[in-house]
Parts: structure tokens; sequence; C-alpha cells
């Protein structure tokens, strides 16, 4: 099972164990010391980078990886910006054993790689903030052009564009709890995939 934890608008992809950031509780001064890693603010120690926390060695390993992203991987992020005829997410693959995937990738959806119809407006599909799962097309340098062209991919959690509640799916469309209505491409298993933690 997969788990998307937000923390300070960081998204990271996680199987079973916990990533701290910056700023994280790590855990009592008794348990952890205070190194290259970590800084202790009162009894307590707190993260000064991305890692896990280590209790056998009392520390926090940070062995993080830069995602290596190919054609075919099904990729989650955070839509970050919305321009006329794309929208361009932070992504971020599926978490390897031993690394944490904390270094920002960016992907690029196109208007036409939005549904498998017409999409009059990249708005008709996403908004800032919406969690998307989507599929690589192609990768070129550090950016990959993304597609959510499949019912299984598209958004998997989405705010309300009025009041920032979460949106749920009734039978017109989306909804907030304050009856705001509004549109996106959703996944065919939206806000039910795994856990998603905030």
């Amino acid at each position: 099972m997969f788990f998307l934890k937000c923390t300070n608008s960081l998204f990271v992809i996680l199987m079973g164990e916990k990533v701290l950031i910056p700023g994280d509780y790590v855990g009592p001064g008794e348990v952890y010391e205070q190194g290259a890693t970590t800084h202790l603010e009162g009894d307590d120690i707190y993260s000064s980078s991305v890692g896990l926390p280590d209790e056998s060695s009392r520390s926090l390993k940070t062995r993080v990886s830069r995602p290596e992203l190919k054609e075919g991987d099904i990729v989650y992020g955070s839509v970050l910006m919305i321009m006329e005829s794309f929208a361009i997410l932070t992504i971020f693959p599926e978490a390897k054993e031993g690394s944490v995937p904390a270094s920002l990738v960016e992907g690029k959806i196109p208007v036409r790689a939005m549904s498998t119809g017409f999409t009059p407006s990249v708005r008709d599909a996403l908004r800032i903030g919406d969690i998307v799962r989507a599929k690589v097309v192609k990768v070129e340098g550090e950016k990959a052009e993304l597609t959510m062209v499949a019912p299984e991919l598209g958004v998997i959690k989405a705010f309300c564009a009025i009041c920032r509640e979460p949106l749920e799916q009734k039978k017109g469309g989306l909804e907030c709890a304050n009856g705001h209505k509004d549109r996106r491409k959703t996944a065919n298993d939206y806000r039910s995939y795994g856990k998603i933690m905030f």
C-alpha cells in the first residue's frame, strides 16, 4: 500500500516508513543525538534535512536519491501552476528501499493529454493544489511530459477553488461540504486510493 504525505507543501510517496523533512520532530534527546542532519530545541531533536529516523544509530539517515523517471512510470504529484495549454506538477515516483525521493522533479501535462475527449481549458481538468496520478510519456533532461488519458489516471484528491474544502464525488460531479460544485478530470478511484494523509 502506498501512502501520500503532505507536509509544508512537500509530497512524498511512502512505503511503510516515516520520512521526515526539515523541521519535523525526530524524537526526544534521550533517544536521538544532535548532529549534521538534526538540531536540538529544548530537550527534543528535530530534523534539519530529509531522512529516515534510525533509533539504533540514534540519528537521522539521509540517503537521498534523485528520482529517475522513465517512459511508462506512474507518478503522483501536486499541481503547481496552470497555464493556457498545459499544467506543471511537482512529482514524486515510488519510493525505493533505502532511499528517500526528496528531490523535486517537474512534470508537464498538455491540455491534449488530460482526457480522451476534448478539454476546452486546463482549468476544466485541473486546479492548483490538486493531487494527481499520471503516466510518464517522455523524459527530456529533468522534465517529464505526462498524460492523464486513462480511467485510472487523473485527480485523486481535489479542493474547492472557493473555500478550499475537500471535494467529494457526487452524482453530478464534485462538490464540497459548503455546496460549491467544481469540475476535474478525476481518476476512477477518486479519494479512495490507499490512504492520503494531511
